[in-house]
């Protein structure tokens, strides 16, 4: 295979059901890329039964 990835994030911000993460993706220990992910809770009413 190739090289082994590795993602850390951190929290930046919580608003309600709205969560903002900091993200990095390292390759060898160096860092290749970082960006930035907004994740919402879905409503308990989307939820699969």
């Amino acid at each position: 295979m190739g090289v082994e990835l590795e993602l850390r994030g951190k929290v930046k911000e919580i608003k309600g059901r709205k969560v903002i993460s900091e993200i990095s993706l390292s390759a060898n220990g160096v860092v290749t890329v970082t960006g930035e992910v907004v994740a919402v809770q879905m409503p308990e009413s989307m939820a699969g039964k």
